[in-house]
């Protein structure tokens, strides 16, 4: 069975040491083995994961719910909820998001097992994630249509995303305005201020992000 990278979120010590004794019994790399949603963030902004095994209910004022979302929607890590909640509300809230499975405490190591072996078959885990650098500062996940700054996760708005998109495929070629404005704006007409606006607000989150302006024809990203 493939080995894949795994992060607990888990407050509770002795369920959390059992989480990661098994999973490193079973071959796989536990990259963290946290207690509160701000850690989280702050180990998967520095390192790859592949899965997430997360309590409902943790530390802070954001649960296990909440912060495994932004894990599933900005990392694309599927999910595997532990609880020692089996009522209908909790697990209401936790079908929103696209899980792989849930244990309930005291979790049985053999059906752990079998949730992270369904979980690789069916997200195909461990996923390739190509990076391509940028610069020595930015790079762009090619599989998950993410942007990076020294490795820390960049919030991007769709049409800023959309952008970055038409860039990295236009492959050091010059992205005419028609361009952008066939897929950004649908083939709607918009003026020049507006496509101003939109590289105006971009530079300013992106200082000094590759982007090379060729008057009245387009922009170039210079890689």
């Amino acid at each position: 069975m493939k080995s894949i990278k795994i992060l607990i979120i888990e407050d509770d010590t002795l369920i959390s040491m059992q989480l990661e004794n098994t999973l490193e019994n079973l071959g796989h790399a536990v990259v963290g083995n946290i207690r509160s949603s701000k850690e989280a963030l702050d180990i998967v902004s520095k390192n790859p994961i592949d899965l997430v095994i997360s309590d409902i209910n943790i530390e802070g004022e954001i649960d296990g719910i909440a912060i495994s979302k932004t894990l599933h929607d900005q990392y694309d890590a599927p999910i595997i909820f532990i609880t020692a909640y089996k009522d209908k509300d909790t697990l209401k809230r936790a079908s929103k998001i696209d899980f792989a499975g849930y244990l309930i405490k005291p979790f049985r190591e053999d059906e752990l097992e079998a949730l992270i072996n369904i979980a690789i078959f069916k997200y195909n885990l461990p996923k390739l994630k190509l990076k391509l650098t940028l610069d020595d500062n930015y790079s762009y996940c090619m599989e998950t249509n993410k942007l990076f700054y020294d490795e820390e996760l960049i919030s991007l708005t769709k049409i800023e995303t959309k952008f970055i998109q038409l860039l990295i495929n236009s492959k050091g070629e010059i992205l005419s305005y028609n361009n952008i404005e066939q897929n950004i704006w649908n083939g709607a007409i918009v003026t020049e201020d507006t496509r101003r606006q939109l590289i105006y607000r971009f530079k300013k989150k992106l200082p000094n992000f590759p982007l090379k302006l060729k008057k009245g024809v387009g922009y170039k990203l210079m890689v």
